[in-house]
């Protein structure tokens, strides 16, 4: 079952403006070590944070809060490699998660990211399985 679905989209400037105004604090603030590490070894970093911007903002969404004091924004990562974009919880965002999981079901997150010069974007899914029964 669809627990929670999120999309975003972002101009690509305005994160490149970001960076250029705000610097390492900005980016301290918004995105973890594994996150900022994955985004300044690709040839466009501001498409790269971008992305990840959006991803965090569509989880937000598909959790259900929306931007919260309880979701860090360091509670969500969206790390993307070359082939695969994956997204990782902790914190109040797991907790949130777990809250919106039915009782013996496994909740399963999907997360897409892409983008071009101008504009980034992200669409993020939670759905819900049947826990597997342990023998």
């Amino acid at each position: 079952m669809i627990l929670g679905i999120g999309v975003d989209l972002c101009h690509v400037e305005r994160i490149r403006r970001s960076l250029r105004g705000l610097g390492d604090d900005w980016i301290d603030e918004l995105f973890t070590s594994e996150e900022r590490r994955l985004c300044k070894i690709g040839a466009d970093q501001a498409l790269l944070f971008a992305r990840a911007f959006c991803g965090k903002e569509a989880c937000f969404k598909a959790l259900g809060t929306g931007r919260t004091v309880e979701i860090s924004w360091l509670d969500i990562e969206i790390l993307q490699s070359a082939s695969l974009t994956t997204i990782r919880l902790s914190g109040g965002a797991l907790r949130q998660l777990q809250k919106i999981t039915p009782p013996g079901c496994t909740p399963v997150m999907h997360v897409a990211c892409a983008g071009a010069a101008a504009l980034a974007q992200a669409f993020v899914t939670i759905s819900a399985v049947p826990a597997l029964e342990k023998a």
